[in-house]
């Protein structure tokens, strides 16, 4: 959590996301998300947190206050790795298909409706997403197109392609 004191935990086979105290570390907690969550995020101001649920083609919204899913989301196929934007306001979220079908999105979802406001594609098997401190780009992988796609955040549209090795998976942006 942005506050430290808490860590989510996707737990993919079990439908849940185990909340753990950082100060007992001790899980005090499990969210019933829904099926196969894979990753988990949160606001930078903490007022929501994220599961993505690729068992479903959604998102599961997350009250950190109450610890429930306040609402689902639905996004493209397979969704891994999400990420909110620096102001709160947009969550990033990669839709990776599969291998046979590979998924070539990122879903951008305006957190003030809720709604899908803008699907960009990106590259074959987006999994991996992270925005820069500014909130100016996302960085994505593309694990079946073997490349990372520098998507500008407020245009919505990929500037740039870079070819990489083979299945980027994670991402990260440090300051």
């Amino acid at each position: 959590s942005p506050d430290g004191k808490e860590v989510y935990a996707a737990n993919l086979k079990g439908g849940t996301v185990s909340v753990i105290d950082t100060a007992s570390q001790k899980e005090v907690a499990q969210v019933v998300a829904g099926k196969g969550p894979a990753q988990t995020g949160f606001t930078p101001d903490g007022r929501l947190a994220f599961a993505s649920l690729s068992g479903e083609n959604s998102i599961a919204v997350i009250d950190p206050a109450t610890r429930k899913v306040i609402r689902k989301v639905a996004v493209g196929t397979v969704p891994i790795q999400l990420y909110a934007t620096p102001d709160s306001r947009t969550l990033l979220v990669a839709n990776q298909g599969t291998r046979k079908k590979p998924g070539r999105t990122v879903s951008m979802i305006d957190l003030g409706s809720f709604k899908v406001a803008k699907t960009v594609v990106t590259g074959a098997g987006a999994h991996g997403v992270a925005v820069d401190r500014e909130g100016r780009y996302a960085y994505v992988t593309n694990m079946y197109a073997n490349s990372v796609s520098l998507l500008d955040v407020k245009n919505h549209q990929v500037v740039k392609t870079v070819p990489v090795n083979k299945t980027p998976n994670g991402i990260s942006v440090t300051p």
